[in-house]
Formats: C-alpha cells, sequence, structure tokens
C-alpha cells in the first residue's frame, strides 16, 4: 500500500512585522486575493510539517494587511512569529484558459521554438525587482541561465504538455 503523495505548498505571503500591544501583526501578503491569508495556514513548505497558525484578518493596511493569530496577545510572543505562510496548492481557486500560477511553470521542459530542442528543464521563477525570470537547468548538465519571463523569450506555455517553448535564448545562455 503506497502512502498518499504530500501536498506541495505554495507561499501565499509572509508576517513582516509586529503591531500594537495587543500582540497584532502585519502580513505582507504575495496575493492578490488576500482572503486566502484569512484561517489556519502552515508555516513551512515541507508537506510533513504541519504546524499552522491560525490567522484573522482585520484591515489593510497600505502593503500590508492587519491581522490576529490565535492564542497571540503580547507584542512579545509576535515577535518570535518570523515565518512564511503556505497553503497546499490545491486549494488554490481554478484559473481561467490560458491563464496559471507561477508556480505551475516550475519543472516544465523548456524547449525551442525554433527546432523543438529541449533546453533543459524550468528550475525556479524568481524575481529581482525588474520581471519574472526562468531558471533554466540545460540537459546537459551545464550551469543554469536566466531568461525573461517575457513576450520577447517566451512563445507558448502548454501546462498540459508540461512544456514551455522559448525564443531568442541564445543570448542568455553561458557558453
Amino acid at each position: 500500500m503506497t502512502s498518499p503523495t504530500p501536498q506541495k505548498r505554495i507561499c501565499i505571503g509572509k508576517i513582516a512585522t509586529t503591531h500594537g500591544v495587543k500582540g497584532l501583526v502585519k502580513l505582507l501578503p504575495y496575493c492578490k486575493d488576500i482572503s486566502l491569508l484569512n484561517g489556519e495556514l502552515y508555516t513551512s513548505d515541507n508537506p510533513t510539517d504541519h504546524k499552522t497558525l491560525t490567522i484573522t484578518l482585520k484591515n489593510s493596511m497600505g502593503k500590508h494587511v492587519l491581522a490576529s493569530i490565535e492564542d497571540i496577545t503580547t507584542p512579545e510572543d509576535a515577535k518570535k512569529l518570523k515565518h512564511s505562510l503556505y497553503i497546499p496548492r490545491e486549494t488554490l481557486p481554478e484559473t481561467d484558459d490560458g491563464k496559471f500560477y507561477i508556480e505551475d511553470l516550475i519543472g516544465l521542459e523548456a524547449k525551442n521554438n525554433n527546432n523543438k530542442d529541449v533546453l533543459g528543464t524550468v528550475q525556479s521563477v524568481d524575481n529581482f525587482g525588474a520581471g519574472n525570470l526562468l531558471e533554466i537547468k540545460p540537459i546537459d548538465g551545464t550551469a543554469t541561465y536566466y531568461v525573461p519571463f517575457n513576450d520577447d523569450c517566451v512563445d507558448n506555455v502548454d501546462l498540459e504538455a508540461k512544456c514551455i517553448m522559448l525564443k531568442n535564448t541564445d543570448a542568455f545562455r553561458m557558453e
């Protein structure tokens, strides 16, 4: 008998700082739908770690959201909580046709749209401030490289075929 596959978790925000004298915290959301931050959230992306926090959202404060956490009533207790907040991937709402979550790109096979050659695999999607970048791990085992995730470099994303078609990538690969 095989055990069920652990659920992949997605980071949807983090506890940024404390607020006031009642143990409230400011959350920094990483998602458009901040209601996802309301309720029981995991504190680790490790599917075997079952530690959770029960969060109640209060109100928006600019780029942060004010929240209370169950059993946290003092600023001292709140300061100990420097966690990122996660939900199982399966709990995210379905996307419209042609749309996807950035997390869904990880693991896709990267192909050259000119000759359909396999370039490698998407290892991560990073954003260092100037836009999303796909980190590509070449099939030949050489060093990873980044390709901008924009219309100039990405031709098509096909989640069903588990591949992403890239173009104009020669300038990004280190030889």
